[in-house]
């Protein structure tokens, strides 16, 4: 493997210019090992900003200070771009600081001797997501998140130590800034492996401190089965599955019509939209009689979702996108009727948009994470497809080309209004598609025939 490293590194163009005291460092190192080829590379040496200068004018790249307190200076070439950070002490001390043993190793560019001292070797071959040291995660508390987001994108375990220090970090969190932590529930939520991290977080306790409103869910309520975080919990499992087997699932009818979740922001708001569907019902809570209502709760739902994506820094249109799918996520359950008419249908359409169809997926994955009634989700199958026969007609339409005469033209010829119109106009048509009239000058010229032949003996 050192070989394979020392070949790819002594073909790159920097090379000749890197002093050979450096060391590649953290996640570069990883994901060579992993067998990746990487286009981001990070080294640590002395001199950093003066190094990175250099590299930056001998190549041509642009030079971007990252980080001036702590000395980590980026080169963006064309294809890659590579981090340089001071290197304060040794390379051991620099280890000794990072956050997972899968992250500190080092190899030196000198004699290319792997430093690996916290065993981070044997845990990417173990696919284990271990800490370094406890005191590295209070030192930055995002490390906790990174953690679910290494597990997540990389599919390894995260060791039973590790989890018991998130676990009792977990409140540290909330002195993270809003936006690095945004940062990692996108990589972590939009990845389609998310539901076991997201099960793990629910269990350390740290995603109900970065979202305090979601531990209402875990309140009993009077008369209800379950808890609404467990149905909450039940619905992003049959969301996992549902977006896993997206082309082989009954949803593969209408993978042209699920455009807003075919990418990594579209996949994390149908996830965020799911996990906040219910977040109103504790609210809106009634239970009277024996009855048990929420009514409004997609409707509060919605507005806490807003006050929760301005809180994290989320950008405009995502959280809106989240909140149209809690406002709008009881609608597919009350129109999975058979009689369900074309003006619901429209107007459906037209408040949801291009998220249309994905919010069906998020009724679909509620319905069957609630015990099933009746005709179980077959009412949102069937809305699926009628939505999909409306929108197709419709867009039939709208792709037909105008007509070569109108009821004005006939009426001009002195035939009164009737049946006979659809007739005549039918005619015209057919003539179109057969070739025998292509302008509406032909058709005006044949016109007075057609009219004869539909109001003789009229």
């Amino acid at each position: 493997m050192v070989e394979i490293i020392r070949y790819i590194v002594q073909s790159k163009p920097w090379y000749n210019i890197v002093p050979k005291e450096g060391f590649l460092v953290g996640g570069v190192v990883r994901d060579i090992m992993l067998g990746k080829v990487p286009t981001d590379w990070d080294i640590a040496l002395r001199n950093a900003r003066k190094v990175a200068l250099e590299v930056s004018k001998e190549l041509k790249g642009a030079f971007v200070p990252l980080d001036e307190e702590n000395g980590v200076y980026r080169v963006i070439l064309e294809d890659e771009y590579i981090d340089f950070s001071e290197l304060k002490g040794t390379i051991y001390d620099d280890l000794y600081d990072r956050d997972f043993t899968i992250n500190a190793i080092a190899i030196s560019l000198n004699n290319w001797e792997i430093i690996d001292p916290f065993g981070g070797l044997n845990d990417i071959k173990g696919r284990i997501i271990r800490i370094t040291l406890p005191e590295n995660l209070r030192k930055d508390p995002l490390r906790m998140l990174r953690a679910f987001r290494f597990s997540t994108t990389l599919g390894f375990d995260i060791e039973m130590r590790t989890l018991f220090e998130i676990s009792s970090n977990s409140h540290l969190i909330k002195n993270v800034a809003a936006e690095r932590i945004i940062y990692e529930l996108k990589l972590i939520f939009s990845n389609l492996n998310f539901y076991d991290s997201l099960i793990k977080m629910s269990d350390t306790g740290i995603l109900f401190h970065i979202f305090p409103e979601l531990s209402e869910l875990k309140k009993p309520l009077g008369g209800l089965d379950t808890d609404v975080w467990t149905h909450t919990l039940t619905a992003l499992k049959k969301l996992h599955v549902a977006l896993n087997t997206l082309e082989d699932g009954p949803f593969g009818y209408y993978l042209h019509r699920m455009k807003a979740i075919m990418d990594d922001e579209g996949r994390f708001i149908i996830v965020m939209g799911t996990m906040f569907h219910d977040i109103g019902k504790p609210k809106t809570y009634k239970y009277e009689n024996g009855e048990i209502t929420f009514h409004g709760h997609d409707y509060i739902g919605s507005k806490m979702v807003l006050s929760i994506g301005r809180r994290l820094k989320m950008s405009r249109e995502i959280y809106k996108s989240i909140s149209l799918i809690v406002a709008e996520h009881m609608h597919p359950h009350l129109l999975a009727t058979p009689n369900i008419t074309r003006r619901a249908l429209y107007r459906y359409h037209k408040r949801t948009g291009d998220w249309a169809f994905p919010i069906i997926l998020v009724a679909y994955a509620d319905a069957l994470a609630t015990p099933l009634k009746a005709e179980g989700v077959a009412g949102q199958l069937r809305l699926a497809k009628k939505l999909e026969d409306f929108l197709k007609k419709q867009e039939e339409e709208a792709n037909k080309p105008p007509r070569l005469i109108t009821g004005y033209d006939i009426m001009e010829r002195g035939v009164k209004p009737g049946p006979v119109y659809k007739k005549i106009l039918q005619e015209i048509e057919e003539l179109r598609a057969e070739g025998i009239i292509k302008t509406r000058e032909e058709a005006l010229k044949i016109l007075d025939d057609v009219i004869k032949k539909y109001t003789d003996g009229v």
